[in-house]
């Protein structure tokens, strides 16, 4: 659906269903893709109607206005804010801009509260995300069900609930676009591909990004979702398990063949992310998978 003009418009889909699962984490209260260009667009969050909800909201065009937690954030494209109904907050459409273009997810559920509260203190109240990022995809998607009059029931609805909490969490962990990662970190996971079987420690892996260690450790690990030893680990760890299934090297040989320095602790690491050891791994799959992909 797109909407190249500046003139309003409101497509929104509430739900009320009175099956639902047992055990439930979240129910679709209500998803819309709305443009206003009025400045009765103005919300309270302490005088709705809404109890015990949370609300996304993501700006597509143009650009709102937020009041939270005495600060005051500009709401441009690529940005979302994160809140519960009721708390203090004030979100409007400002008179300084032409309009707003933005798409909404509400949601309730008991069990959602600890959920959202643990994704606000990672991301805040106002956080990016790219168009094309998964949270916004897995949006747009259940909005395209909405309007295509396809969720329903509370079960299908307790499902895509879970589905866009599920790719919120993701996205503050490793799931990251590649135009989302810096082009420093992008290139030191390339050399660590290139290099792997190489004795890399933190400093060379630094110094090939250009950043300082202290800065480069935290960015490594913010936009790939484990340090940059353990990426080199496991990246070894997925290149051994090819040797184990496709060679008769022996456990030394190929602990030497990735990059570990003995075979004691290669099994000790391989363990760790595979959950048995190699002898037992190449016993057990041989040629039974082709592939072996580790988080």
């Amino acid at each position: 659906m797109s909407n190249k003009s500046n003139e309003p418009f409101r497509h929104s889909y509430g739900f009320r269903f009175r099956e639902t699962p047992v055990y439930e984490i979240a129910q679709l209260h209500g998803v819309g893709w709305e443009r206003t260009v009025s400045t009765d667009y103005n919300w309270d969050g302490l005088n709705r109607g809404e109890e015990g909800a949370f609300l996304f909201q993501y700006t597509l065009s143009g650009y709102g206005m937020m009041h939270i937690e005495g600060q005051s954030c500009l709401l441009t494209p690529e940005k979302a804010f994160l809140v519960w109904i009721p708390s203090q907050h004030r979100y409007y459409f400002p008179p300084e801009s032409d309009h707003w273009e933005y798409m909404f997810i509400m949601m309730r559920g008991e069990r959602l509260r600890p959920i959202v509260d643990e994704l606000i203190s990672k991301l805040g109240h106002v956080s990016d995300f790219s168009i094309d990022s998964p949270p916004i995809r897995a949006l747009k998607m259940i909005f395209e069900k909405a309007r295509q009059r396809q969720i329903t029931d509370g079960y299908l609805n307790a499902l895509f609930a879970y589905q866009f909490i599920t790719e919120l969490h993701r996205s503050t962990t490793f799931e990251k676009s590649i135009s989302e990662i810096p082009e420093a970190i992008q290139k030191t996971v390339h050399f660590i591909e290139l290099h792997y079987e190489q004795p890399l420690n933190l400093d060379e892996m630094a110094e090939n990004a250009g950043l300082s260690k202290y800065h480069f450790l935290r960015q490594f690990t913010r936009f790939i979702g484990l340090t940059p030893l353990e990426y080199l680990n496991k990246l070894r760890i997925e290149k051994a398990a090819e040797l184990l299934r496709t060679t008769e090297q022996t456990l030394d040989e190929v602990a030497s063949s990735v990059g570990f320095a003995g075979g004691n602790y290669f099994s000790k690491v391989f363990r760790h992310w595979v959950g048995m050891s190699p002898g037992k791994y190449r016993n057990e799959h041989g040629l039974a998978t082709d592939n072996l992909f580790l988080r």
